[in-house]
């Protein structure tokens, strides 16, 4: 709380010693650079944890969440086995604030920029929750297909486990070395009613499973491919993702979203960013403050 509380430049100064010693080190840039991917687990502070868990509850419980899976024919509606919202940061204060969170924002920093003029746009926000026994995995897609920026190591998702994510409940699984392959093939996924897969170019000696407790989080670029698998367990499993474009390397939207999706992308860190005045006429690097009023109410 002192942290978000503190004048503005003392934040920045705060900022920059929370960056050096808390959110990555040189160890885990090299890692995102040349492997594509990146665990950071845990990542989150617990009541943060808390409040991004209750957040998403609530918007389950409302009806928020679609069910985008189908029969197998990519449009016949059954059984709920894979629900799901696009854009999610428009759902509430603290999911518009999240990528502005000083660890998200500092983390996507690190991973996409070389220099200190550079800066990152959140370009797309996403939840995921998987029903128990039945939940529907996301086949093996990349990023990239759906965005075509140009250089897909110059973009990034973070993906925040709001329950554990193990391998018995289809916890995020990676395609090693593909990212340096660029864009696959991709086809249409049949079991989705919109996504794409280039599951037939994913040998299966190339999956890694990245098991992550609730609260860590897997980088990934964007020619990352990667999937999730069926949840198996007892419980419900759900995630959310923001996804982010270094800001010289921002292009128009290439992706379908609905007609009324307020799709917008604010700059969340380097000189360009305002904290999300531009984009939204208020400041939005609110975090704590949004997450305090989430656990208000629980």
């Amino acid at each position: 709380a002192k942290f978000l509380g503190a004048p503005k430049t003392m934040r920045r100064m705060m900022r920059c010693r929370w960056a050096s010693t808390e959110v990555l080190t040189s160890e885990d840039i090299a890692h995102f650079r040349e492997e594509g991917w990146l665990v950071k687990d845990p990542f989150f502070e617990p009541d943060h944890l808390r409040a991004i868990r209750a957040s998403l509850e609530e918007i389950h419980a409302g009806g928020r969440l679609a069910n985008v899976s189908t029969e197998g024919d990519g449009k016949t509606k059954g059984e709920v086995r894979n629900l799901q919202i696009c854009p999610l940061s428009p759902e509430s204060d603290l999911f518009r604030s999240l990528p502005f969170h000083p660890k998200v924002s500092e983390a996507m920093r690190l991973l996409l920029c070389d220099e200190d003029t550079q800066s990152v746009t959140n370009y797309l926000s996403q939840a995921f929750w998987k029903p128990p026994s039945k939940g529907l995995g996301t086949s093996y897609h990349q990023d990239n297909a759906y965005f075509q920026v140009s250089d897909g190591s110059k973009g990034a998702a973070v993906w925040i486990a709001v329950h554990d994510a193990t391998v018995s409940n289809g916890t995020l699984h990676v395609a090693r070395g593909m990212h340096k392959k660029g864009v696959l093939p991709h086809r249409r996924d049949l079991a989705s009613d919109h996504h794409i897969t280039c599951d037939d170019h994913i040998p299966q000696s190339a999956e890694v499973p990245l098991e992550v407790k609730a609260g860590g989080v897997a980088f990934f670029n964007l020619d990352v491919p990667h999937c999730t698998k069926r949840n198996a367990t007892s419980n419900s499993r759900a995630a959310v993702a923001y996804h982010f474009v270094r800001s010289d390397f921002f292009r128009d939207r290439a992706f379908p979203l609905p007609e009324d999706a307020d799709w917008r992308t604010p700059v969340v860190a380097g000189p360009e960013s305002s904290g999300g005045v531009r984009e939204y006429g208020v400041a939005c690097d609110t975090f704590q403050r949004d997450a305090d009023a989430v656990l208000a109410k629980v």
